[in-house]
């Protein structure tokens, strides 16, 4: 990604959210809110119409079906299945665990936090992410003055979690916090992945929640993702730095005296959010982990 320009990644993940509701069988997973939301957010930028218009063609519907055909498997509906899953877990981490402030690591064209920001003013929303990328997103939504909605931007590259959140007016340490971080973690190396997690406790603390996707190895047989998409994505500069194979999970986390919760691939994503049992061609290799620091 070019330093002025947003995430290829952001616009083509929500491109994909946005093809899924109108042309695939999972419609019903994409609601018609995240929808809206999503053709606001395009509208807002040169490249975002661009993709609107795309959108709009039969050759666009062909072209999806070729590249997973090609490259990965059901890669659009693995997009909504991922956000479904991170809603649950916040919803429940609000209305059940007593969270009252979310704070989304790279947070891209999602948007959970502007939706939950209305349906609980009294929890605080914080998005992070490169100032390139963030700025296209709020020339969409136009967010105006809403007092528990706060767009943090950084770039990762020059700056740290630690620093710029704790410096931040809008970020309050004392809450009980929910940090989410999907699509990110495996294109950290590890060390980098070690610092997240300090900078978290040192952010907020014992108590705080921690949703965060990774993959399993290469070689591990709960990972199909096709050779080529890793050599694809070394060929744009996005290579995967990090994987872990979900059995040693429990134990990594427990190294930053953290709690497993729970753990969440591609079966128990299918079996919570999809309606029909029909056989589905979708990698598999990504899975979802919750945390609490003790």
């Amino acid at each position: 990604m070019k330093n002025d320009q947003a995430s290829s990644t952001a616009y083509t993940v929500l491109q994909g959210i946005l093809h899924v509701a109108q042309a695939s069988p999972y419609s019903y997973l994409v609601e018609d809110e995240v929808v809206e939301l999503g053709q606001q957010i395009l509208q807002g930028t040169e490249e975002g119409r661009k993709r609107l218009k795309q959108l709009a063609t039969p050759m666009f519907t062909w072209s999806v079906k070729f590249r997973e055909r090609l490259v990965l498997p059901g890669i659009t509906l693995h997009y909504i299945l991922r956000k479904r899953h991170v809603e649950a877990i916040s919803q429940q981490a609000i209305e059940e665990d007593s969270v009252t402030q979310v704070v989304m690591l790279g947070a891209g064209f999602d948007t959970l936090s502007w939706r939950f920001h209305k349906r609980y003013p009294h929890v605080n929303f914080i998005e992070i992410d490169h100032p390139a990328t963030q700025k296209a997103k709020v020339a969409g939504l136009n967010p105006g003055g809403a007092s528990n909605m706060h767009f943090l931007s950084v770039d990762f590259a020059h700056q740290t979690l630690q620093h710029e959140l704790s410096h931040f007016a809008g970020f309050e340490p004392e809450r009980k916090t929910l940090f989410i971080c999907e699509g990110v973690m495996m294109y950290l190396p590890e060390q980098a992945v070690h610092v997240l997690f300090k900078s978290i406790r040192a952010l907020t603390g014992a108590g705080s929640l921690f949703l965060f996707s990774t993959l399993e190895p290469r070689n591990s047989q709960r990972n199909t993702i096709p050779s080529l998409l890793y050599y694809h994505l070394k060929l744009i500069g996005e290579p995967i730095a990090w994987s872990i194979d979900s059995e040693r999970m429990a134990d990594f986390i427990q190294q930053h005296d953290c709690e497993l919760k729970s753990l969440a691939g591609r079966d128990a994503l299918l079996e919570r959010f999809v309606k029909d049992d029909r056989k589905l061609h979708l990698h598999s290799g990504e899975y979802f982990t919750l945390c609490e620091y003790k």
